[in-house]
């Protein structure tokens, strides 16, 4: 069959919905998605196919009629979490679209994108009405769609959701330029580019949380905010919101050959956050040594007595180990570094390795540890992301000879984080998976297809008839019940007590590490 071109156009319907429309040459029957797995198949079971012309569903695009070469669907916007980008999120009365979920693979023909709205931001450009992305470039691209054209501010092109409300709105533009401001002073070799930004507030199970990805359509989704922040969440939205503009300062596409690509991508956004938060006082020395503390011990959580390179993607994902076990990696491994280059210094210097390298893949344990020093050899970085010894025992190893850290029993907060893994685990059991919410007070149980005794929509307030978090004895007696009586009395927010089945004794970490803050910063700084 001669190969004519394949035309992909997402149009902008109204604030609740796009249109995707797939023009395929005659004797084309169908296409691969190029994103598949559950998460695709979550994200397309939403699509409404129009004219019964076309069905799409995690694998493949196919036509259902002969006749048939010009399929559309209609495509919801959702605030629905699904790991990687989502295709459509609402931002007020714009759309976030990200063609990942969209692109299909050349069989037919050459694949071409393009975006229909009165209003276009994408590339850091504004189109009115019709827009078509370069050649190569539209299978892996961000866009913003919206009612009417964007106004463009100076070199800033951005859409704040009204709903965000003014004190929310003007505290991310003030994050956003200091963060912009200090990186730029410390990272002076990195080529930032200024994304286009797309703020919005929505609504969805949990607790007020930040939901945003970093592409050139910089999406920072706010679920559940407040619109007068008390401390606590407006420390998180600064922290979010600087790693969202730390990795404008990174290379995330040329690290997808490294085998830890994204704990190199986020640990090292969470890293600047972090440290740009110490420098700059966002968060005080006690409250940065807290959040490393509890990011080390997340990572223990899930690590347990594995190798770092012997975890599946799957653990590594679901734990957030690539935010949690990265932050901490780049930390410790800064601060135990060899030679006299500063800690920014060499972090710059990996990603300016990356840009003069042309393909080749720098080696990231020398560049943290040595920097451009050769006699040197990385000692640690090595070990902790290795395959031959537990992470567990090399963190030890690393804490007994630097002293960066000392050895712990669980604080409450990490006892709540275990609790909150031995729900999970009683989940599983039910229903063979698990999606919870865990909550200030409660834990919010997902809607699962095969669970005996669950369902979606509760709320476990207490484990044993005491209160499910910020109590000292809850982890003990969960743990002692199943193992006494294999079951585990969980009581509901509606009153409903339900003695839940627990084949599987849940156990805990019994030793987590503290932060010699002074120590620690000391090193840093050197």
């Amino acid at each position: 069959m001669a190969n004519a071109d394949v035309d992909v156009n997402i149009k902008y319907l109204h604030p609740q919905a796009l249109e995707v429309s797939y023009q395929l040459p005659p004797a084309c029957p169908g296409l691969a998605f190029k994103k598949q797995g559950s998460d695709a198949v979550k994200i397309r079971s939403t699509w409404l196919s129009l004219d019964a012309c076309g069905k799409a569903d995690g694998q493949h695009l196919s036509s259902q009629q002969d006749a048939c070469t010009h399929l559309r669907f209609q495509v919801p916007a959702s605030a629905d979490k699904v790991r990687g980008y989502p295709a459509a999120f609402p931002v007020g009365d714009a759309i976030y679209a990200h063609t990942s979920n969209f692109a299909v693979d050349a069989s037919c023909g050459k694949v071409n994108y393009s975006f229909s709205a009165p209003g276009i931001a994408m590339n850091a450009q504004v189109f009115a009405d019709n827009a078509r992305a370069a050649d190569g470039k539209g299978g892996d691209m961000a866009a913003l769609l919206l009612p009417k054209q964007l106004k463009v501010e100076g070199n800033f092109i951005g859409y704040f959701d009204a709903a965000m409300g003014e004190t929310n709105i003007s505290n991310i533009r003030k994050i956003s330029d200091e963060s912009i401001a200090f990186l730029r002073q410390e990272l002076p070799k990195a080529k930032f580019e200024m994304p286009i930004v797309a703020v919005s507030r929505v609504a969805g199970p949990g607790r007020a949380r930040p939901d945003g990805d970093a592409a050139d359509v910089m999406r920072l989704g706010f679920v559940n905010w407040p619109l007068q922040p008390d401390a606590e969440t407006g420390r998180m939205m600064t922290l979010f919101v600087s790693h969202e503009f730390s990795h404008r300062f990174q290379m995330r596409d040329a690290t997808d050959a490294y085998a830890d690509a994204r704990l190199i991508h986020e640990g090292g956004g969470e890293f600047l956050r972090w440290l740009m938060a110490v420098h700059k006082g966002w968060l005080t020395h006690e409250q940065a040594a807290d959040d490393l503390n509890m990011a080390l011990g997340e990572c223990l959580l899930h690590v347990r007595q594995s190798s770092w390179g012997s975890l599946t993607a799957n653990q590594i994902r679901g734990g957030l180990l690539d935010y949690r076990c990265g932050l901490a990696v780049y930390v410790y491994g800064l601060a135990a570094r060899q030679g006299k280059a500063g800690p920014f210094e060499r972090f710059d210097g990996f990603y300016e390795q990356l840009r003069l390298a042309q393909g080749a893949k720098p080696d990231f344990a020398h560049a943290l540890e040595c920097g451009d020093e050769p006699a040197c050899k990385s000692k640690w970085l090595p070990r902790l992301l290795g395959k031959q010894e537990s992470m567990l025992a090399v963190w030890g190893d690393f804490f007994r000879k630097t002293g960066l850290a000392h050895p712990a029993v669980a604080n409450q907060q990490q006892k709540n984080a275990m609790i909150n893994q031995a729900m999970q685990e009683l989940m599983r059991g039910d229903c063979g998976s698990a999606s919870m919410f865990p909550q200030a007070d409660k834990i919010s149980v997902d809607e699962v297809k095969g669970c005996k005794i669950l369902r979606g929509g509760m709320n476990i307030i207490k484990s044993e008839n005491l209160p499910l978090f910020d109590h000292p004895d809850t982890l003990a007696a969960t743990v002692e019940a199943c193992k006494q009586r294999s079951q585990v009395s969980l009581t509901m927010e509606s009153g409903q007590q339900l003695d839940m089945p627990c084949k599987t004794v849940y156990q805990p970490v019994e030793q987590f590490y503290v932060v010699d803050m002074k120590k620690l910063l000391a090193s840093l700084d050197r």
